[in-house]
C-alpha cells in the first residue's frame, strides 16, 4: 500500500506543533496540498489552526506549551504523575515510557542525540512518517504497540489539560486522533506486539535482522 499521503499528514501535523518560528511555511503548503477530499475530516482542523491568527502566535506558544506550561507538548507529563522527590525521578513511571519510546525509535533508524525527549509530540508524530516510511522493520506490530500504547493515551491526556486551558491548539488534536485511527485501520488485523513479562519490568525490543543497531 502506497501510505505517501498518510505520512503527508504526519508530518503537517509535526511541522504545526514546532514553534511558529521554527515552521517551515513551504514545507506545510506543500504538504497541506497533498491532501486531497478522502481526508476531509483530518484536514478540518488543520485548516482551522492554520487560519487562526492565535496558533501562529509565538506568544501563545510559549504561555502554553514553554514557559511554565499549563500544556506541555511531552505526552508523557500527561500520563505520569511527576517524581515528589529527586530521588525518585529515574523510577519514576514515566522512566520506562521513555525507555521503551527511545528503543522504539533506534528500531526505525531514528537517533535523537539528545537533541529532544523521545515523548515531545512533534518528534513523535515525525516518528510516525518515518516509521510508516520503514515498513519492512516492522514485522511484529511495533508501530500498532507504539500508537495504542504509548501515543493515543497521551493525546487523549492532552486533549484534556487543552479543554481546561481553553487552548487554540485544541482544534488540532481530533485530526491526530483522526490520523492515528487511519493509521491503525491500514494494519488490517496485525496485533501489537507484546514483550513477555511485560508488567513491572522494562521493556525490551527483541533484535530483527535490518533493524537499526
Amino acid at each position: 500500500m502506497d501510505n505517501h499521503d498518510l505520512i503527508s499528514i504526519w508530518r503537517l501535523l509535526s511541522e504545526l506543533l514546532l514553534s511558529p518560528r521554527e515552521r517551515d511555511a513551504d514545507r506545510m503548503k506543500e504538504l497541506r496540498a497533498a491532501l486531497d477530499d478522502e481526508y476531509a475530516g483530518i484536514a478540518y482542523g488543520i485548516d482551522l489552526f492554520m487560519a487562526d491568527p492565535d496558533c501562529q502566535s509565538e506568544t501563545e506558544y510559549l504561555q502554553t506549551m514553554e514557559l511554565n506550561p499549563p500544556v506541555p507538548l511531552y505526552l508523557g507529563s500527561h500520563m505520569f504523575d511527576e517524581p515528589s522527590t529527586c530521588n525518585g525521578i529515574g523510577s519514576g513511571a514515566r522512566n520506562p515510557y521513555m525507555l521503551e519510546l527511545t528503543g522504539i525509535y533506534e528500531h526505525f533508524g531514528l537517533d535523537l542525540g539528545g537533541r529532544e525527549m523521545p515523548d515531545f509530540l512533534p518528534i513523535m508524530l515525525e516518528f510516525l512518517a518515518i516509521s510508516l516510511e520503514q515498513q519492512g522493520r516492522d514485522s511484529i506490530g511495533l508501530r500498532r504497540r507504539f500508537i495504542e500504547r504509548c501515543f493515543l493515551p497521551g493525546v487523549e491526556a492532552m486533549e484534556k489539560a487543552m479543554v481546561k486551558y481553553e487552548s487554540p491548539y485544541l482544534v488540532l488534536l481530533p485530526s491526530i486522533q483522526a490520523a492515528a485511527v487511519e493509521d491503525l485501520r491500514r494494519m488490517d488485523d496485525t496485533p501489537a506486539w507484546q514483550p513477555e513479562g511485560e508488567q513491572g519490568s522494562t521493556v525490551r525490543l527483541p533484535v530483527i535482522e535490518g533493524a537499526a543497531p
